[in-house]
């Protein structure tokens, strides 16, 4: 097989080059493949049936079997996450925020995204003092080059 950086022409034939995964994913030891946690079993006991029960793979009856305190556990999590995910920022809260809003403010803040909006569609201007020291860094470099042709006759 050819090393994937290697050419991948002629000069590779008959070459005896090493193969780097030669033994398949599912034939490598559990400590190849994965880091299990610590004092757990990785493929055995009731931490299997656990996560299986967490991945839809098997019933909550069997889980409760093999770990009912783990099974309450999870439970309640999934509970208290259901109920998270329903909360909202109630509605007086949020007009107490905007009311701590000083208009002026408000009004700035879309002042200046109107002016950042337009001036990016528009040409950048360019200053006096910019122009007079391009004007100057122009006239330098002709004096230069001036010079430089008057020694060459």
């Amino acid at each position: 097989m050819l090393d994937r950086h290697e050419a991948h022409d002629d000069r590779n034939l008959g070459q005896d080059l090493p193969q780097r995964d030669a033994a398949p994913v599912a034939d490598r030891p559990v400590a190849d493949r994965e880091v299990p946690l610590p004092g757990m079993a990785a493929a055995e006991g009731p931490a299997l049936v656990i996560h299986q029960w967490l991945d839809g793979e098997t019933s909550e009856a069997e889980a409760r079997r093999a770990d009912a305190k783990q099974v309450d556990l999870w439970k309640m999590i999934s509970t208290e996450t259901e109920q998270r995910r329903r909360m909202t920022t109630p509605a007086y809260v949020a007009a107490n925020i905007m009311a701590a809003i000083p208009e002026a403010r408000t009004e700035t803040k879309v002042a200046t995204a109107t002016a950042t909006a337009t001036s990016a569609m528009v040409e950048p201007k360019s200053s006096n003092m910019m122009l007079m020291v391009v004007g100057v860094a122009m006239l330098a470099l002709g004096v230069v080059i001036g010079q430089s042709i008057g020694k060459m006759f």
